[in-house]
């Protein structure tokens, strides 16, 4: 399993760190789109949907709502990032508080559809929009941030991970590995913050006082803090349909959605924090 995991990963991410850093916005786009696009077929089959045809208009829907995104997005991205926050805030308290309620509550198919429509279109238009307001480095530090938090609560979890974190809802995660995670970004968010203050402006690029060090930490680390809640969200929505893995696209991972769930709440507390900290790599 982890040798599968390790060969996947490193032939996707030389591959998705290329897209990022030297496709044009609207290929990048279409990239991030084509994996959210699989994360909606995936999800469709979480939901219940059971026939191919059902499964392929709940495709066809996300994709009309990507190809019309540019006539009307402008005037929802001023607005979409707070009731996104709003959502994985709501979900993350609500599953520190109830978790076997939560997963032993019956959902409706509808209700599973359109948070599943919500989720993931709204990631797809806040990532993408980051590409185009940030810049590339800002796109490609939330995902080293997010693949080394994911990889030290692994390793950490795994050697020493002794308490679950929330056994109902996904019993192999662990506090331990969490606190790995966590300092694993604060490691790197210091880094990269210290980096930007004593070399930013000789990089042509911001330079950071400390006061802006410190919140881009915090920044980091509650984007980190979320992450995990996308990740045990999904978890949930697994336990639901009785499945271990989204899907079998990638050796090792699983399912797309096993693979970029994480990201998919992380986008929009990284965008927000940084917009209003006017924090630009």
């Amino acid at each position: 399993m982890l040798k599968h995991r390790v060969i996947t990963a490193l032939v996707l991410v030389p591959l998705v760190v290329a897209a990022v850093l030297w496709l044009p916005q609207i290929w990048f786009a279409y990239i991030w789109g084509i994996f959210i696009l699989a994360g909606v077929w995936e999800w469709s089959a979480l939901s219940g949907l059971a026939s191919r045809g059902s499964r392929l208009a709940y495709i066809a829907l996300a994709l009309a709502i990507m190809l019309t995104a540019r006539w009307w997005g402008e005037y929802l991205l001023d607005y979409l990032v707070w009731p996104v926050i709003a959502w994985w805030v709501a979900i993350c308290m609500l599953m520190r508080q109830w978790p076997k309620r939560l997963v032993e509550r019956h959902y409706s198919m509808g209700l599973k559809l359109a948070l599943g429509m919500f989720i993931l279109m709204s990631s797809w238009i806040l990532l993408v929009w980051m590409r185009v307001n940030f810049g590339v480095l800002h796109v490609l530090y939330l995902l080293v941030l997010i693949w080394s938090a994911d990889i030290a609560a692994y390793f950490v979890g795994k050697n020493w991970g002794m308490t679950p974190l929330m056994p109902d809802i996904s019993p192999g995660k662990t506090v331990e590995g969490l606190w790995g995670a966590l300092i694993a970004t604060l490691i790197l968010s210091a880094c990269v913050g210290t980096a930007y203050k004593f070399w930013g402006e000789s990089w042509g690029r911001q330079a950071f006082p400390a006061t802006m060090i410190t919140d881009f930490v915090f920044i980091s680390l509650l984007t980190v803090v979320v992450s995990v809640g996308g990740d045990l969200f999904e978890s949930l929505m697994k336990r639901q349909s009785g499945v271990k893995d989204s899907g079998s696209l990638l050796p090792g991972h699983g399912g797309v959605l096993d693979r970029i769930d994480s990201l998919l709440a992380a986008t929009c507390i990284f965008y927000a924090g940084c917009l209003l900290r006017e924090i630009y790599l």
